[in-house]
């Protein structure tokens, strides 16, 4: 190694080795080492070392200062400057590094792709402050006239805002062009120096966008000034600051002396603005603004030309011709003239190129497939346009016609696809592996067959190689022995029609004689349409002659009872009994299908009906509404049962027959438990009135203990409960044993917490009824039957696992957040009341509701507790799946089951929606950090732990030293990958010390440059600081989010 940069260590150097200050003390190092052959380091790293030694320093803050946020305050006003006070050590590297750049012939494009960003902004900022004598920092929007008018101010605001024009198109372009890794690593940069994640990237991306219309302004100001001398009979030279101009600085100079009159190296007006006017063409372009583009890629060509006619003249040094790549400004080489002459399709006008096929088939879409046939012929010949391009632009018509998005002609797609045919098929394809070409003949027949040879016409009058006569003849020997019925006898008409008279000869090269007379005397090739097939196979009147046709009423009724079988709609059923009472009146049709069972008491209702029509409708609708619930089509069984609602009621009109009195009310009840299921199953679009709803729902509660004979069954009542709790309609609600138990006991329980009662006085009853499901003891779940009454079971294990499945099955049915959170928050304190350990309490809201201890805790079993808690959260988040309290406390339940990684996954997720994805701190940060972290423990991602224990208030550092002291396979911890995500001080210091104690180079340099970010100096005010922070924050948890989450 020629150089070495980095500071002396203990280990002795070798005496050839030069250190990085000696550049300072020897004015001539630096020319002796760049006239090497191939010197090492080069120029851009000695440039990049030297912008970088300064900012290593943990008291310079002036390159943050100079990266200007378009985002932040406003700047100050032009006419004031912007004074910076530099040390004597930074301006003698900053010279250093601009001695540098003459030697590259100032070329922008060995800068773009050799320095990061932050150093090119500060080079050419630096060539600013030089030029101005230190007036200006960074440019500002307005630099005073006199000023302006110095030409070697010129010369550097032009490489400034050619940098400012050209940096956004490059960063896009190589971000591009650049493969992102399979795995997220926060922090790491790659060999791309164009990384978004790099530091500053953005700012400067913004900054050059926000100033991209003044730098326009600028430069076209330039060639304003030049163009009005291109008639002179000299053109202006300009003069070209070179290594001399940049003085040193000695320990007896206290000020900047450079010679801008050094050195000999002219260039010509015209060699400059060819060089302004491609870079506006270069931004225009990116941009879309293809117009600007091209008056820009003619001012390029006009200069180019005018520079051409100049040194053809006078010879430019050495040269004789146009240098390209060895100019003394000017970056760019003729082939990207002449690319955007032809992207901007000039060539025609500026170069006389006829536009290759591939411009044509693009000029074509663009004009709506004008001329599009003629340009696939010919491209059947030369074949220069892709087979992809071709195929998608028949996709295209086809989409487009379908579409009716504009007119085409009849014919177009099929003449299209034939086209496309024969150019697969000069490349070596068959018929059955091209699909498009099997179904268009499916569509359209054998017409396609004449498009075929049509298309075809052309190439076989072409002089066309041996290879490519070859995959013709493969092609049509496929078509003609596939299923495709190629009519191959009739080959000689469709080449004479469209061949001419070499038709002849043409054919035997496709299919010589052997071949066509072997195809069209084969059996198995006998045409279909010419078999002799009886009448019979092709009719379906198989009906025998001379017999008289007879109807047999068993067969008709027989087809008009699997029709009732068969019906899905009341009225099909209507129609079918109307028909079937005429044939037999006294037949009990509702016995026809198994299926038919009315729900609870509806059956024997409409058995002690008389026989008639209402008794088989009502039984077979209500069987089938049954049935359509079943299947969970809630919404057509509401449908079936209106209908049989309405009939029922007709029929009663104003008479009293108890008989359908009872049916009346019974049938209302069911329509009023389907209207409560579509709720359920459609919240929360189900497009129903939920406060009528819930008065129904507690008339017909009312209606149960009214003592009337008529009561509904205990599943409607249940339901009935379930509505009055997702609708809000808690008050009056009292305590009731039997069904509906645990609803009322939750709408109490709602009730009183929204009156502000809960802070007084717990819920008790809805407290001892949870109790008794989970309880395992003498004490355990009460089991009810049908009516609602205890029931004594000898098996007490499976009463117990029927209750609990009841009550799951009731925590599933539950909608409104309020309700959902009571019971999640009661379901939560008997947790951690049995766990009885603080560091893994599930935590939510409202558990202050309840006590702070319980008796008999054995008698519980936790497992059944966490079981019914993911239940409820798996079910409500589908609903509310933003709510943070819940995803959170999804965390916690996952941690208890000692599912660390989805565990994580909840917390970040919590994290996510409560701080619009990381964009600000939640309230309850600190705590879910603490439990991501033991999770991030549990997975062996230490590295990942120990960022995570920052986020509290104050940083759990006992945590983060464990964390840092492990050492973990795991790959995907990245461990010096995430120093970018580290804001505190402490926790770099003790990552830097490990890797130094370790013996780990790579990883302690890391270390050293994220802890040497000047915006993490401990001198920084405290926004500085809270900003750099809230950076680092969201980038951490973001890359977790991608690994954990995504």
């Amino acid at each position: 190694m020629d150089v070495d940069l980095l500071r002396p260590g203990t280990v002795p150097i070798s005496p050839e080795t030069v250190l990085w200050f000696e550049f300072l003390l020897d004015p001539t190092l630096l020319r002796r080492h760049l006239s090497k052959f191939n010197p090492e380091p080069t120029g851009c790293q000695l440039i990049e070392e030297f912008l970088s030694v300064d900012a290593k320093n943990q008291n310079a803050k002036l390159t943050n200062d100079r990266i200007v946020d378009v985002d932040g305050p406003s700047s100050p006003s032009p006419g004031t400057p912007t004074i910076l006070q530099f040390t004597k050590k930074q301006l003698a590297l900053k010279i250093l590094a601009l001695r540098v750049v003459p030697t590259i012939n100032w070329n922008l494009d060995i800068l773009e792709n050799n320095l990061p960003p932050h150093i090119q902004q500060q080079l050419m900022q630096d060539l600013v402050f030089m030029a101005t004598d230190a007036t200006f920092a960074v440019p500002p929007l307005e630099i005073p006239t006199d000023m302006l008018q110095q030409l070697h101010v010129q010369f550097a605001l032009i490489l400034y805002h050619r940098w400012v024009l050209r940096f956004p198109v490059k960063s896009a372009l190589c971000m591009k062009s650049s493969k992102l890794p399979y795995v997220h690593i926060p922090g790491a940069q790659g060999e791309n120096p164009y990384n978004p994640m790099s530091q500053h990237f953005e700012k400067i991306l913004r900054t050059c966008e926000t100033s991209r219309i003044q730098s326009i302004r600028y430069l076209e100001s330039i060639l304003a000034f030049y163009e009005t001398t291109i008639g002179r009979r000299e053109s202006r030279r300009i003069k070209i600051p070179v290594m001399e101009t940049f003085v040193h600085l000695t320990e007896d100079s206290d000020d900047m002396n450079h010679d801008w009159n050094a050195g000999d190296v002219y260039i010509t007006q015209y060699e400059l603005a060819m060089q302004i006017h491609f870079d506006l063409c270069y931004n225009y372009f990116f941009y879309g603004q293809h117009d600007l583009a091209k008056k820009h890629i003619l001012g390029c060509r006009e200069n180019f030309i005018l520079l051409e006619r100049e040194i053809a003249t006078y010879g430019y040094g050495v040269y004789k011709d146009l240098p390209w790549g060895n100019f003394n400004y000017a970056s760019m080489r003729k082939d990207d003239i002449l690319g955007y002459i032809r992207a901007l399709n000039l060539s025609y006008e500026l170069l006389s190129e006829e536009p290759s096929l591939l411009q044509k088939l693009q000029e074509s879409i663009a004009n709506h497939y004008t001329g599009i046939i003629g340009i696939l012929q010919a491209d059947n010949l030369s074949r220069e346009i892709p087979l992809v391009h071709r195929e998608v632009v028949e996709l295209d018509i086809q989409g487009s016609a379908s579409s009716g998005a504009f007119t085409v002609a009849r014919d177009l797609l099929n003449r299209v696809s034939v086209l496309n045919a024969v150019r697969y098929a000069l490349e070596g394809g068959i018929p059955s592996t091209h699909s498009d070409f099997l179904n268009r003949f499916k569509t359209i027949g054998i017409k396609y067959f004449d498009l075929l040879f049509w298309a075809l016409g052309p190439v076989l009058s072409a002089n066309l190689p041996e290879k490519d006569w070859e995959n013709l003849r493969i092609f049509f020997l496929h078509l003609a022995t596939s299923n495709c019925k190629l009519p191959i006898d009739r080959i000689d008409e469709y080449l004479k029609k469209y061949a001419g008279e070499a038709s002849d000869s043409i054919r035997r090269k496709l299919i010589c004689d052997e071949h066509l007379d072997g195809i069209l005397n084969d059996i198995n090739a006998i045409d279909d349409e010419n078999m002799d097939i009886p009448r019979e196979l092709l009719t379906d009147d198989w009906e025998m002659p001379n017999f008289d046709f007879k109807t047999v009423p068993e067969l008709e009724m027989g087809r008009l009872k699997k029709r009732l079988v068969e019906a899905s709609t009341a009225e099909d059923i209507r129609m079918r009994l109307v028909k079937l009472a005429v044939m037999s009146p006294s037949s009990p049709l509702w016995k026809l299908s198994p299926s038919w069972k009315p729900p609870g008491g509806l059956g024997m209702t409409f058995i002690s009906l008389p026989r008639g029509f209402m008794q088989d409708f009502g039984y077979i609708v209500s069987g089938l509404a049954r049935a359509r619930v079943e299947a969970g089509c809630s919404r057509t069984a509401l449908s079936l049962l209106s209908v049989l609602e309405n009939e029922a009621r007709s029929q009663l009109g104003v008479g009293s027959d108890p008989t359908l009195y009872r049916l009346c009310r019974q049938l209302s009840w069911e329509v009023l438990f389907l209207q409560v299921n579509v709720m359920l199953s459609e919240w929360p679009n189900h497009r129903l009135n939920l406060s009528a709803l819930a008065n129904k729902c507690k008339a017909c509660i009312a209606a149960a203990t009214s003592g009337d004979g008529v009561v509904p069954r205990p599943q409607v009542l249940e339901g009935c409960w379930i509505c009055v709790v997702n609708a809000c309609e808690w008050e009056g609600a009292g305590i009731v044993s039997g069904p509906g138990e645990a609803a009322a006991a939750l709408c109490a329980a709602c009730f009183d917490l929204q009156r502000g009662k809960g802070a007084r006085k717990f819920p008790r009853p809805l407290w001892d009824y949870v109790l008794s499901i989970y309880n395992n003891g003498s004490t355990g779940p009460v089991k009810r039957n049908a009516s609602g009454l205890p029931s004594h079971s000898r098996d007490a294990p499976n009463a117990a696992a029927e209750a609990r499945n009841a009550f799951n099955a009731f925590l599933t049915t539950l909608r409104e957040p309020l309700a959902v959170s009571v019971m999640l928050s009661l379901l939560a304190r008997i947790y951690n009341l049995l766990i009885d350990d603080s560091s893994l309490e599930l935590v939510v809201e409202y558990t202050t509701l309840w006590p702070s201890n319980m008796s008999n805790s054995n008698n519980y079993n936790i497992k059944h507790i966490l079981e019914s808690i993911t239940e409820l959260l798996e079910k409500s988040l589908k609903y509310y799946p933003y709510n943070t309290s819940w995803l959170r406390l999804y965390g916690d339940v996952e941690m208890a089951c000692s599912r660390w990684s989805a565990a994580l996954r909840r917390y970040l997720c919590a994290l996510a929606a409560g701080t619009w994805h990381f964009a600000k701190r939640a309230p309850d940060e600190g705590s879910i950090a603490r439990r991501a972290a033991r999770c991030c423990q549990a997975l062996s991602s230490p590295a990942q732990a120990a960022a995570l224990c920052q986020l509290p208030e104050e940083p759990d550092y006992a945590t983060a030293f464990k964390c840092f002291a492990e050492k973990t396979s795991n790959a995907a911890d990245a461990m010096d990958g995430y120093y970018g995500c580290l804001w505190d001080g402490t926790l770099l210091e003790v990552a830097v010390a490990l890797h130094t104690r370790r013996g780990e180079g790579g990883k302690r340099s890391r270390a050293v440059k994220a802890a040497g970010a000047l915006e993490l100096n401990a001198n920084n005010s405290e926004d500085i600081q809270r900003e750099a922070a809230a950076i680092r924050r969201a980038r951490m948890l973001r890359a977790l989010t991608n690994q954990y989450v995504a």
